[in-house]
C-alpha cells in the first residue's frame, strides 16, 4: 500500500490547476492560476511542502495539452524517476450514454463519477470553471451528457471584445448585485451572473421534465472556481462539493489504479 506522501493528485483545467495529497486523513489542495510566473514549479513543490519530499506517484487529468506538458516537464526535473499517470474515460468505472466517450472532458465524467459515489443518482453537477458544465447522471447511475455555457470571463471579455463601450471586467472579488444594474459594470455583472443562474435553475427543471420526475428529487452539486459567486442566486436546492475533480482521482487511486 502506497503512503500520503507517495501520492499526489492534479486537475488541470483552462485557467488553473489543482494539486492535492493526503495529510492526517485530509485533502490538502492548492489552486494555482495559470498566470502566475512559475506556475507549475509551484504545483510540483506543493506536496513537497507538506511532507517534506517530492511524491513518487502523481495522478493527472487534464483538458489542456499544453499546460499538461508543462507540469510533466516540472516533475521530471523535481524527480526524474516519478510515476504518472495519466487519467483517461477508459480509467473511470462508469458507463456513459454520451456519443464520443474520448471526446468527453475528463473532468466532468470524473464529477459525474465521484458524484455517483457520494450522493444518490438523480443527479445534476454543474461546475463553474473558464466554462460552465451542466451535466447529469441519470437514476441509473449513467453520465448521460450535459449543457455547456461560457463562464464569467468569457462572457465578460467577450462583452468588451466585441464592443467599443463596454468595460472589461474582472471577478477576483465578491460580486454585489443591484437589480436593475444602475451603471454599466453592474448591469454587465447582473446580467451574467443572475443570467446563469437562471440558465441553471432552468436547465435542472428541463432535466425533471424530462425524466418525468420532479425537480426537488434531484440532487444538485455545485463545484468549482466561480462557485460561491453564482450560488446564492440559484433558486434551485444544491449542495457545494468543492476539488471535486481532485476527490476524484484520489479515489481512483483507492480503488486500486495502477
Amino acid at each position: 500500500m502506497k503512503r500520503d506522501s507517495d501520492l499526489a493528485v492534479v486537475d488541470i483545467g483552462n485557467t488553473s490547476v489543482k494539486v492535492a495529497t493526503w495529510h492526517q486523513l485530509e485533502l490538502k489542495v492548492r489552486s494555482v492560476g495559470h498566470q502566475q510566473i512559475n506556475w507549475e514549479s509551484e504545483v510540483t513543490q506543493f506536496p513537497t511542502q507538506i511532507h517534506g519530499d517530492t511524491p513518487k506517484n502523481w495522478c493527472i487529468a487534464s483538458v489542456n495539452e499544453k499546460r499538461a506538458a508543462m507540469l510533466e516537464e516540472s516533475i521530471r526535473n523535481h524527480h526524474p524517476s516519478a510515476s504518472i499517470r495519466w487519467i483517461t474515460h477508459r480509467d473511470i468505472p462508469m458507463e456513459s450514454s454520451v456519443d464520443a466517450p474520448d471526446k468527453l472532458g475528463v473532468d466532468r465524467f470524473l464529477s459525474g463519477f465521484i458524484a455517483a459515489r457520494l450522493y444518490k443518482p438523480p443527479i445534476v453537477i454543474i461546475s463553474f470553471g473558464t466554462a460552465v458544465t451542466i451535466d447529469w447522471v441519470g437514476a441509473d447511475g449513467v453520465f448521460a451528457g450535459g449543457m455547456i455555457l461560457p463562464g464569467l470571463q468569457l462572457q465578460s471579455d467577450s462583452l468588451s471584445l466585441r464592443t467599443e463601450a463596454l468595460p472589461q471586467l474582472q471577478w477576483d472579488r465578491p460580486v454585489k448585485l443591484s437589480v436593475p444594474g444602475k451603471n454599466t459594470q453592474s448591469a454587465i455583472r447582473g446580467g451574467i451572473v443572475l443570467g446563469l443562474a437562471s440558465a441553471i435553475d432552468g436547465f435542472v427543471s428541463r432535466y425533471a421534465e424530462q425524466n418525468g420526475i420532479p425537480s426537488e428529487s434531484i440532487q444538485t452539486i455545485v463545484t468549482g472556481g466561480d462557485a460561491e459567486t453564482i450560488m446564492p442566486h440559484l433558486r434551485t436546492r444544491h449542495e457545494f462539493a468543492p476539488n471535486l475533480v481532485c476527490h476524484a482521482l484520489m479515489t481512483l487511486l483507492s480503488l486500486g489504479l495502477e
